[in-house]
């Protein structure tokens, strides 16, 4: 299921602003390996919501987008 979502997605990357883009690989990145990522959602008194994701993983040619 993770494939294909990931197949339909990347169709329409192109379409979205860079910023867009990093936002929605890196979605799609803690999805498929969660084991290497760092989530935290922060949730401010006035509703907003903050998500932010990271990870040690070192960038190969693989990961560039």
């Amino acid at each position: 299921m993770t494939h294909g979502i990931s197949k339909n997605l990347g169709q329409l990357l192109d379409l979205l602003p860079a910023v867009a883009r990093l936002r929605l690989l890196a979605f799609m990145h803690l999805v498929e390996q969660p084991q290497t990522m760092k989530a935290t959602l922060e949730i401010q008194p006035s509703g907003l919501l903050r998500l932010t994701l990271d990870t040690a993983v070192t960038p190969s040619s693989f990961h560039q987008h």
